[in-house]
């Protein structure tokens, strides 16, 4: 009788741990992000990853928004509408698209990015971007090396 107690208990321990072990398995990754491709203007993609560089990342920062990289491509694409001279791409990081709206719309309603950008681009003979491209993502699962700003 001892034994079979064991056994059941045994069995009970497994199943348990194969449950947690299963759940863990189903946890979908944390994250939201957007994958921003820019064409700029002719002769401005430098100009467009240094104002990058040097402002508008930390006024993306200072609103809780993860900067997750800068790009410059090596070689066109034509079939992705990628130019190596004027391409400039870049990965934005939030704990959720609705954090994404959220922050996003107090980083662009920040004084310093009217200043920065909204001003620049407006006017026709000091503007950087032709157009941007918009890739909302989530990751695949859990496996990331990325930490986004809570």
């Amino acid at each position: 009788m001892l034994k079979w107690k064991v056994m059941a208990l045994a069995g009970l321990c497994f199943g348990m741990v194969g449950t947690a072990w299963g759940l863990a398995q189903r946890q979908t990754a944390p994250g939201f992000y957007e994958l921003r491709i820019y064409t700029a203007q002719p002769g401005s993609r430098d100009a467009l990853a240094e104002r990058f560089a040097s402002r508008t990342a930390d006024i993306y920062s200072r609103h809780g928004i993860t900067n997750v990289g800068y790009w410059i491509p090596q070689q066109s694409d034509e079939d992705l509408g990628i130019d190596e001279a004027d391409t400039f791409i870049y990965i934005r990081g939030y704990p959720s698209k609705a954090e994404r709206d959220r922050r996003l719309t107090a980083a662009h309603d920040d004084p310093e990015f009217t200043e920065v950008v909204r001003r620049q681009e407006r006017d026709p003979e000091r503007r950087l971007i032709v157009r941007a491209h918009n890739i909302d993502m989530v990751p695949s699962g859990p496996q990331s090396a990325i930490t986004i700003t809570p």
